[in-house]
């Protein structure tokens, strides 16, 4: 079978940049629940016609190993590189944020990922094919934000995994995480218009000023080349110098 590199979120923001940068190289599995914008995803990529859909919303958990399970049989295709970007960040105060958004932001942001990786390292369904893995997480994991404090949570606790399954995977498989700062994606362009709850300018403390999906890719690029083939376990911060102070 052939090895596809499996990307969620793909249908837009960062996981939309690092599938159009790696379709030069890699053939691609496009995750994301807006098959529309997935296809447009597609058509932005190199090489279109090596890629492929996989249409599903995250949030729904329980079906994700069936469902992916069944989508690379029929395509007779195997994961050797992982990819999650996939993430919800609603803004709003913890007293405001409900129980089902409080696992709906669990769900899409950190246990769709533990499900895909539980079934890409199953034998039966992806044989030895899966090499790396590459969590997208945020800053915002160690320096807080005001109004996401879930959204923090869910991506403190991919970090947290992240180490653990680094350890328990080697040297088969590398695992690290990409902690972006302030990107602009849709996801920030929404938060930039909430500044009244955030009470700060969109670029507070960025020393190279806020980063584009580009500087995200081209990390996760790195992460996936023979050039990181002794790098695991590791969070990259990637955030113009925000956390430099």
């Amino acid at each position: 079978m052939d090895n596809y590199v499996l990307i969620t979120g793909a249908s837009s923001g960062i996981g939309r940049a690092t599938a159009i940068r790696l379709s030069k190289t890699y053939p691609l599995v496009l995750g994301g629940r807006d098959e529309k914008r997935l296809e447009e995803t597609r058509t932005m990529c190199e090489n279109t016609d090596k890629h492929l859909l996989w249409h599903y919303d995250l949030a729904t958990v329980e079906g994700i190993a069936e469902n992916l399970s069944a989508f690379l049989k029929e395509n007779s295709v195997s994961v050797s590189d992982f990819v999650h970007s996939a993430g919800m960040a609603p803004l709003a105060p913890l007293r405001m944020t409900t129980s089902e958004t409080m696992r709906q932001i669990m769900d899409v942001n950190f246990f769709s990922a533990v499900e895909i990786l539980k079934l890409l390292t199953s034998k039966k369904v992806n044989g030895k094919s899966l090499a790396c893995v590459v969590l997208i997480s945020s800053i915002q994991s160690r320096i807080g934000a005001k109004g996401q404090s879930i959204y923090c949570a869910s991506k403190a606790a991919m970090e947290g995994f992240m180490r653990a399954m680094a350890v328990e995977l080697a040297p088969s498989i590398k695992l690290n995480v990409i902690r972006p700062g302030g990107i602009q994606t849709p996801m920030g362009d929404l938060l930039q218009r909430n500044q009244e709850l955030l009470e700060k300018p969109a670029d507070d403390g960025y020393l190279l000023g806020l980063g584009e999906t580009e500087d995200i890719a081209a990390m996760t690029e790195f992460l996936l080349s023979e050039n990181a083939k002794w790098i695991t376990g590791q969070i990259f911060t990637v955030d113009g110098g925000r956390c430099a102070h």
